[in-house]
């Protein structure tokens, strides 16, 4: 796991290796074991590097092919490596590491551009011919990795994280379209553009290539089409092996690797699976687990927790965000935040990335992805009701199953059914939030309403899964980890993202997963006696949570303060307004942090 930097001019002028080292050392947090650059010419490319595979020197970035043609500088693992090489060297490709990083380079020399279907893994990479002096760069299928770039007409830099490109003196513009999708319609990372103006990130899935000056941009993944299976006589235990699979496969490490437990469905998967890959295997069983703890048991996970530890026998670790924290770290998480984020949620993952770093771990196994393909939220549940309209019996059904498994009562259940499956409804309630404390010139100089109907108004289960999976959810929820769990050098792989996982998932009748009112029923089922049967059968869910609420209400005078001296937010945040809503203490949470987080992101950055 490392990070990288790269600096292209079109105007054939030299490249700065000062100013490439300095990006470099910006993200040193990426990758603290060592450091690196090459620049020739015009094109310069670099890394910070998270010793992780193969632990030598002789692994550090950029690594070069053996006949001196290519080099590469990349952020990433390649889980299934060691098949690669062997296929590689069966061909007669030459290694002098052991490192993965030289797997991915020798399958380019290989297979060209192609080599990346070869890939299972996670990662943004960077590889420069110096014969046909062409650079090309790509991002993983799903986006685990980031890459983000800025181009104009002399010059394309590029990075893994946004704070290195704007050192570069690049113009930092804020993006007005991207700030109005976040304040009204609480939409994050859900396009190629970022908060600033000119900074885009390449999307999931997608790859860029520079030759003869000029830039491509296209997508080399999407799900491939299948047809839904039609025989799911072995369906769970399929489902189980590829998930094993995954797991075992991102055990792969030559450091040690523990896990962070939520007491969710899907992080005891993990955890579990792991416990048993490892008794399988021969290795010592135990291993390190993580999880964030409240002494208000609303939001306590450690009931469940402590049901994991006692199958697996893990090490536990507990801690305990609170307030005094979340005021002390909020500029520094902004910083490595690079850009708003959406709750204070996201601190008590930085806080357990942060206790993670403090026990010497640099590899963790995480959960996240799950919930997006296997239908776990249950905004995804009116459009599987909808689908049952034209079979009265089978519709009353599941709506008594749904109300049941979701705690939620008839009442809310109902309301919640007729707000999701309702776009207008939908649209009409994030305006009327907006109204609260955005500015209203603001709001009425921008027209957003396609881009919400775009991301929200799916007509079907399986566009708003595409939704979910590509814009709205996910693409958000990897960037808080990877910031989070980079800005304390530590490494998170996602086994739910193990793209032979998602296209089995993909081609599973939608019926086997949200069924007789479970979500993720397909998980559940294949779990069968391999977890806590309270965690397999649990109705609620609360991941890492902290009590949003409660903290503002007693941030009160910090925020008075934050939107009172040296005010930056004003273009978008009525701020007399703001004042008075935060005295009255009667505000929407959600509403309120996604505009004091502008505001801190707009101060730390130093913007206006």
């Amino acid at each position: 796991m490392c990070g990288i930097s790269g600096i292209f001019n079109f105007n054939s002028t030299d490249v700065n290796e000062a100013q490439l080292r300095e990006m470099n050392r910006i993200i040193h947090h990426r990758g603290p074991d060592g450091d690196g650059v090459f620049v020739s010419g015009n094109v310069g490319i670099g890394s910070t590097r998270l010793a992780i595979i193969d632990l030598r020197e002789i692994s550090n970035m950029p690594i070069y092919d053996t006949e001196n043609r290519y080099v590469i500088v990349y952020n990433g693992e390649i889980f299934n490596y060691l098949e690669v090489r062997k296929e590689l060297l069966a061909k007669g490709h030459k290694f002098n590491t052991d490192s993965d990083t030289e797997v991915f380079l020798n399958a380019f020399k290989e297979w060209g551009e192609d080599c990346l279907h070869k890939l299972n893994g996670m990662w943004s990479s960077a590889i420069w011919d110096k014969q046909e002096k062409t650079l090309f760069c790509s991002r993983d299928r799903y986006g685990i990795k980031p890459l983000y770039y800025y181009k104009d007409n002399d010059r394309l830099i590029f990075g893994s994280e946004i704070k290195q490109i704007l050192n570069c003196g690049i113009d930092r513009t804020v993006n007005d379209e991207t700030i109005y999708d976040f304040l009204v319609f609480h939409f994050i990372d859900h396009t190629e553009n970022t908060f600033f103006k000119h900074v885009h990130k390449l999307q999931a899935g997608h790859k860029f290539t520079i030759k003869d000056n000029v830039l491509k941009v296209s997508r080399w993944y999407d799900l491939p089409e299948q047809d839904v299976m039609t025989d799911t006589k072995n369906l769970y235990t399929d489902f189980y092996d590829l998930l094993y699979d995954s797991v075992r496969l991102r055990l792969r490490s030559d450091v040690e690797v523990g896990s962070c437990l939520s007491g969710g469905l899907d992080s005891s998967a993990i955890v579990c699976i792991m416990h048993e890959i490892l008794h399988n295997e021969g290795k010592p069983e135990m291993q390190k687990t993580y999880t964030a703890c409240y002494d208000d048991p609303a939001i306590d996970e450690r009931p469940f927790v402590e049901e994991v530890i006692r199958q697996t026998n893990s090490t536990k670790y507990y801690l305990f965000p609170d307030l005094n924290g979340f005021r002390s770290d909020i500029d520094k998480m902004t910083y490595h935040q690079d850009e708003p984020y959406t709750g204070a949620t996201v601190f008590s993952q930085w806080s357990v990335f942060k206790k993670i770093h403090e026990t010497g771990i640099k590899v963790v196994l995480d959960g996240q992805g799950s919930d997006e393909i296997l239908l776990g939220y249950f905004s995804f549940f009116p459009f599987h009701l909808k689908r049952k309209l034209l079979n009265p019996v089978k519709f009353i059904a599941e709506y008594l199953n749904g109300v049941s498994t979701t705690n939620l009562g008839y009442n809310k259940f109902t309301q919640n059914l007729v707000y999701f499956n309702t776009p207008s409804v939908r649209y009409r309630h994030v305006m009327k939030n907006s109204r609260s404390f955005v500015d209203q010139d603001f709001v009425v100089a921008h027209n957003r309403r396609d881009i919400f109907n775009e991301m929200i108004a799916s007509t079907s289960l399986r566009s708003n899964r595409l939704s979910n999976l590509w814009n709205i959810s996910l693409p958000s929820l990897l960037r808080y980890e990877d910031r989070n769990s980079m800005a304390f050098s530590v490494e998170a792989r996602i086994p739910f993202l193990d793209h032979r996982l998602v296209e089995f998932i993909f081609s599973i009748p939608l019926d086997e997963l949200i069924k007789k009112g479970w979500t993720k029923h397909v998980l559940r089922e294949s779990l069968k006696g391999r977890i806590p049967e309270d965690i397999r059968m649990r109705k609620g869910k609360l991941a890492f949570s902290v009590p949003q609420k409660e903290w503002l209400k007693e941030m009160k005078d910090y925020l008075i303060d934050a939107f009172s001296n040296d005010f930056r937010s004003g273009k978008y945040i009525d701020q007399n307004k703001m004042i008075d809503t935060i005295r009255s203490g009667n505000y929407n949470d959600k509403v309120l942090y996604r505009a004091f987080a502008l505001e801190k992101w707009m101060k730390v950055f130093e913007l206006n």
